[in-house]
């Protein structure tokens, strides 16, 4: 949909992710962009599914992971959240930064993760 120079889509996606996260996720964003700059904000969730990897220890499992982020100039640049569902994984929880790429989706992310009982 396209008003006043702004469009709104929504899609489907899927990573593939390696480091720390390792594994496949899938999931649904609602992109905003700006036509007359080509800048905007995009947000979402996704569901990961596979190994998270610290220096003591691993687990593997589901995990859901609300972002949001905004872009200009070809890259961008936000923040997640992530909550563990289940697995090994059902009580992680961790937040971050993650950036890159709006061309190719292709980036960086940190991670702190902690663990609740």
């Amino acid at each position: 949909m396209s008003v006043d120079g702004v469009i709104i889509t929504t899609e489907n996606f899927g990573l593939c992710f390696t480091g720390v996260f390792n594994g496949d996720t899938q999931g649904m964003v609602t992109i905003i962009v700006n036509l007359s700059t080509g800048s905007g904000v995009f947000f979402g969730q996704n569901t990961f599914t596979g190994t998270i990897i610290t220096p003591s220890s691993s687990a593997s499992g589901t995990i859901f992971v609300p972002f949001a982020a905004t872009f200009s100039s070809g890259n961008f640049r936000g923040e997640y959240s992530l909550h563990g569902s289940n697995g090994g994984l059902s009580n992680l929880h961790a937040f971050g930064t993650i950036q890159g790429s709006v061309t190719t989706f292709v980036g960086t992310y940190t991670a702190t993760l902690f663990t609740s009982s």
